[in-house]
Parts: structure tokens; sequence; C-alpha cells
């Protein structure tokens, strides 16, 4: 079978298929065909092999980048079996980004918390000890199967936390001002459809505000399955471990639940939403519920706040890299805003704490440190650190300044490059270090199941996009030549990957392609997946690390499969940032 991007290739970028055969195929010269049949490219396909314990076949690539000429192809490749076909698939100039990211604006607005819930979310009350109402109305659904809003979750494994809501507003303001930027194209609908979300989610973030100073975490329903009404709550998390899949954490009976259990630290969400909320300020758009002056000033307030208090709010009483890059995020939209020496200076001391978490693995790498002894990988935000830094040297005047921290990154990106290449790996999927709490360090593919937020593990699709994400945005600005062509390879991979090159042959962006993944929980087909999102994905076997999973239909093993088939914001809100950089 030959594995195309479903949707096609940009003109200008990067285009790899996949030949997912036998040993025995031998698989030789392949052809690129026009409409007419004729072959307008011819290469050698390129053997790769098998990969890990898969067990999905063996592999040869295809390479034919160098056509850019618009029109609809298909590919031809002679195998020991006879002659393979693909499906059709188009080459367009910027074919993704104006089909995808519109439907992925789209896929937000189908999510929003609207009617009933947003009803019952205007005067909402706390879960636990705490008591009093909020008006917490607005947001995003977490999930397909999960209608509660979060900034972010499980906190109680320190170095795993992921940028919910406060991410998907960020993306659409950002993406605004990079399509804005484009020299090539004119956005103005996306880019007013990309403000009417952002400024939506900053709206919904100035009503999170706590009173102290920081933001509630989170609003959570307690069965999707119930009448809404009675059923919702302002919650608060554990510090030593998570209730999200049992009545009762571990931990319930010893922990007290103070204000601080409600409220988020800069890695549970608070540095993004002050990003967000600084970004929202530079920007005016009819029907807000807040001026920018207000979003300035919330911003404002909740930095110097958690500046000084973070450590509070976090699960174990410590920074640690997502803290920092977090903050880092926040500083740089905050200096966008004020130009403010002040915040110039405290983003020049966060890019320095990001990079003292580098630890250089020779050959001009190095691997970022989430804590000392902790390799850093993500299950959504691995891309970040790298674009935290990018962000800081778009703001910082000084050129050396600005160097140390393009240098910095591209020795990040570059030990990313040197794990994808050490094995056999023809889809370029990012791989990662993982340090057992025993200390064995393990080169994984995919998101680990015994980690400190066990039985939580799902798939990649976020990590994905934010590494192209950074890969995008690093290719803009290394002065390396064939450093930034790597780059945008590995870029294109990531989103090839989600769009139908993968084992699988699915496009996991529903409304696309073929072979969509749907969501079943035990016995339910109700919590459809909604057009323009993209599911969780692939998986790593439940019995093998080292295999490969999907699980499309119910069987002994699995009888809920929200691990591949839910939707999340996160996969979308970094998809969003991937494609949009692209542009700069």
């Amino acid at each position: 079978m030959i594995l195309v991007n479903h949707l096609g290739y940009d003109a200008k970028d990067h285009k790899r298929a996949v030949y997912q055969g036998e040993k025995n195929d031998c698989a030789g010269r392949f052809a690129v065909l026009n409409e007419k049949g004729e072959p307008v490219y011819s290469a050698e396909a390129h053997e790769c092999g098998e990969v890990a314990q898969w067990k999905t076949g063996y592999y040869w690539t295809m390479d034919f980048s160098s056509l850019q000429q618009p029109g609809v192809y298909s590919l031809k490749l002679e195998t020991a079996k006879g002659i393979q076909r693909s499906f059709p698939f188009e080459i367009q100039d910027f074919l993704l980004t104006m089909r995808t990211v519109n439907a992925a604006s789209c896929y937000f607005k189908h999510q929003r918390c609207t009617g009933e819930w947003a009803e019952e979310d205007s005067h909402v009350g706390f879960a636990g000890p705490r008591e009093g109402v909020a008006d917490l109305r607005g947001g995003w659904y977490d999930a397909t199967g999960d209608v509660s809003v979060h900034l972010s979750h499980l906190s109680h494994g320190h170095v795993y936390n992921p940028q919910q809501t406060s991410l998907a507003g960020y993306a659409f303001l950002k993406a605004e001002e990079w399509l804005g930027e484009s020299e090539n194209i004119q956005y103005s609908m996306m880019r007013r459809r990309m403000l009417d979300e952002g400024t939506f989610g900053a709206d919904f973030l100035m009503r999170m505000r706590a009173p102290g100073g920081t933001f509630f975490r989170s609003v959570r329903r307690s069965d999707a399955l119930e009448h809404v009404h009675g059923t919702r709550y302002i919650n608060f998390e554990y510090r030593g471990s998570s209730d999200q899949f049992s009545e009762k954490a571990a931990t319930a009976e010893e922990e007290v639940i103070r204000d601080e259990n409600y409220e988020v630290s800069l890695r549970s969400g608070g540095g993004l939403a002050i990003a967000t909320l600084a970004a929202a300020s530079r920007h005016y758009y009819p029907g807000t519920a807040f001026t920018r002056d207000e979003y300035l000033t919330a911003a404002r307030e909740a930095w110097h706040y958690l500046e000084k208090n973070n450590a509070r709010y976090t699960s174990n009483g410590e920074w640690n890299l997502l803290d920092e890059y977090c903050a880092l995020l926040a500083l740089a939209e905050l200096y966008r805003a004020t130009e403010e020496y002040e915040y110039l200076a405290k983003a020049e001391e966060m890019a320095r704490r990001v990079m003292a978490r580098l630890e250089p693995q020779g050959e001009g790498t190095a691997m970022f440190m989430a804590m000392p002894g902790r390799p850093f990988f993500h299950p959504s935000d691995e891309g970040m650190p790298v674009v935290a830094l990018l962000e800081y040297a778009e703001i910082q005047p000084s050129p050396q300044k600005r160097k140390e921290a393009v240098a910095a990154a591209e020795k990040a990106m570059r030990w990313q490059l040197h794990l994808r290449d050490e094995t056999v790996n023809p889809f370029g999927y990012p791989r990662f270090l993982y340090k057992k709490a025993e200390g064995e360090v393990q080169h994984r593919f995919f998101f680990p199941h015994d980690t400190a937020v066990a039985p939580w593990w799902q798939g990649d699709n976020a990590r994905l996009c934010s590494l192209s994400a950074a890969a995008r945005l690093l290719a803009a600005k290394t002065e390396d030549a064939e450093l930034a062509d790597r780059l945008r390879e590995f870029a294109a991979d990531q989103l090839n990957w989600i769009f139908g090159v993968n084992p699988f042959d699915s496009c996991m962006m529903e409304g696309y392609g073929r072979n969509h993944i749907q969501y079943f929980f035990e016995g339910r087909y109700d919590f459809i997946n909604a057009p323009g999102g993209i599911c969780n994905g692939i998986t790593a076997d439940i019995a093998d690390t080292d295999g490969i999973a999907f699980y499309t239909a119910p069987c002994e093993e699995v009888k809920d499969n929200w691990r591949w088939a839910e939707q999340w914001l996160p996969h979308v809100s970094w998809f969003i940032l991937a494609q949009c950089a692209k542009k700069r």
C-alpha cells in the first residue's frame, strides 16, 4: 500500500510518500503521474526496513519534493508483486493552510461552551470545601467525551501539564498575527475568524481570574451522561495523585484542600493565560465583553502575582522548565503589549533559565531537562520551549542575545533530528528519551504508559504539531540553510502523519481524507467527533511499548477507545500554530 497525504501537498513544501509492504516486495522505481496518466517525475524508492516492534510491514520512502507544479497526481511504484498505485492527491499553493486552518477554527466554534452548559457555569459552585459561586461561562469543551473546561490538568505529575484552554486562545491570536505577515496571500477572512475565537477565549480567561491573583483551574462535569443542571463545579486538583479515573485519588485522605488546589501555577495554565490576555490587548475586535485596557491590566496583575507566588501553586513547591517556558511566553507578550523595559529584563532572565535547562549531547546538540535528572518530553507541548525561545528572540533588541536564543533552539532541534535518525524511521516520527523511576533510560516513539500520570496516556498528535510549529519557526530564523531544510522536512512529516502517511492510512482530522477513527464508549457512539477536530492519535501497543496501536473497533482489551479516537483541544491548537508558522 502506498501511503500519501490524503489532502495533498503544498507546492513548495517537502513531499514524501511511504510504501508499506513486505521485505520481498523489493520496491524499485516510482513515478508521479499527472491526471492524464503521464509521468512527470521519477526516482528510486529508498529502502528503510521494519520499524521497532510495530509489525506493520516493511517500508520504503518516495520523495518528490522538487515537483512543484500545481495539479492532481498519483504515484506508481514498481515492486516484485507488480505495479502499486496510490490514491490521487493534489499539489497546490497554500493548499493545507487554506483548507485546514479554516476547518480547525470551525471545530472550535462547535466546541464553544454555550446553551445549558453556559447557563450552569454562570453561577457555578465549588467541589470540596471551598464556598461561594462564580460566573465562569465560556471557554471550549475540553474533548469529545469531556464537556469540562480546563486550563490544564496532570499537575500531580509535575512535568506533564498540558496547556489546554489558555493555549487555544493564544494560538488563535498568534495565528492571526502570523497570517498577517504573509507576503504571498491575503488571509483577511481567516484572520477575522482567528480574532473571533481568540477574543472569545480571552473573555473566558477574564472570568476565570481568581480573587487571590491567579486563575481557577477548571469547570468540571461529574457525569457527561447526566442532566447538566447540578453536575458542574469549579474543581480542585490533588497534589499527589489524580482522581480522573476513579472516585478518589490515592492521596485524598492525606491532603488538606486549600484555595491553591483550585487555582493554577504558571505551568498549569497561568502563563499561557497571561500571554493570551496580553496578546488580546493589542487587538480591537467588536463584541468582546472586556476592553483592551482591562485585558492588559489583568495580564499585568496575574504576572506580578505569579512571579512572586508561583511555587505555592505548583504540585511540588518548585519551578521547573514548564513554568519557565510558560513564563517566557507571557513576558514576551507583555513586552509586545507595553514596550516596558521591566518585561524585557524579566524575559532575558527567564530565557537564561530556559537555556540553562539544556544539557549538551555532543555534535552541536543539547537536550532539555524538565528538572535535574529528568529528560524533557511531553504529551502535548514538546515544541513549546523552542517556540518560547524564538518568541523571545523576536522581542529582543540585542543582536547578540537574539543569536544566543536562536542558537539554543538550534541545539534542541538538532537533538530532535538526531533522535529521529538513529533508527529505522520512514515516517520521520519524533522520538525521545524516557527515564524510568528506577533510573533506566529508554528511547521511545510514543508517550509511555507507566509515567507519574498513569493510567493517563494517549496519542501524540498535539506533541507532533507542537514540534512541527517549533521546526517551522526555527527554519525561518536559522542562518544554517542545511538545517533549515531538514527542519522543514521534519515539520512536514509530522503533519503528513496526521493526514494519512501513517501505518493505518488514516486521516486524523475529521471530515477530510479516508479511514477516520470514531469514538466509542462501552457500546455508546454518541460522543461524536466534530469536523475539523483532530483525534488523539496512534500510541504504543497496550502490551508492548515498542509496538503500535490504533483501536478503531471494540475488542476484549478496549471497550472505550478515547486514548486513540477522542478529539482534544491541544491537538487542534498546536495544529493551527504549525500551519500558520509556515507563513512567516
